[in-house]
């Protein structure tokens, strides 16, 4: 009875990883107007939102020259060095 079981169990854990792999399609429904409407409004937020980041890093000052923030407080040495 044992020996059957075990068939029985290694069968069926065979017959699965090939059924994993069936070429069998999935079945695609149709899209309805209001999924259509959805679909655009993402899209055209999305644009919107690059637009608007692009815009942004165009107003960014460059990050390139150094800042010294401290720079008006201190007092120019006499010798001219830093």
């Amino acid at each position: 009875m044992k020996i059957i079981t075990a068939a029985l169990v290694t069968s069926a854990l065979l017959t699965q990883a090939s059924y994993a792999q069936s070429n069998r399609l999935p079945t695609v429904t149709p899209l309805s107007a209001e999924d259509k409407a959805e679909i655009v409004q993402k899209r055209l937020d999305e644009k919107a939102n690059d637009e608007a980041y692009k815009a942004l890093i165009k107003r960014t000052p460059n990050k390139n020259e150094k800042v010294d923030p401290w720079g008006n407080m201190r007092a120019p040495s006499a010798s001219g060095n830093k």
